[in-house]
């Protein structure tokens, strides 16, 4: 359920680009990965991203996201890509 409150800060532990965005992965998650599910939303830095792959205890739970290059563009996320550049 969205709250507008920060639930949990996570660790960006992998970025990995293509031509059609990047995928993020979140580390030291478990806290929100409860109830997670494939397809879910999560917000992070105010973005609503889908959940494409999860796992609660592994890395003190992890979950993986993808932007595409419009959400990079339109979104501070995009500093994301730089950092990986």
């Amino acid at each position: 359920m969205f709250t507008g409150l920060i639930e949990h800060l996570g660790t960006v532990s992998s970025i990995v680009v293509d031509e059609n965005g990047c995928t993020l992965t979140i580390a030291d998650a478990a806290p929100i990965l409860g109830d997670c599910h494939i397809g879910d939303s999560i917000a992070v830095n105010g973005a609503c991203l889908t959940v494409t792959e999860f796992d609660p205890e592994k890395n003190g739970g992890w979950f993986k996201v993808w932007l595409a290059n419009e959400t990079l563009q339109r979104t501070d996320l995009g500093m994301f890509w730089l950092w990986s550049s």
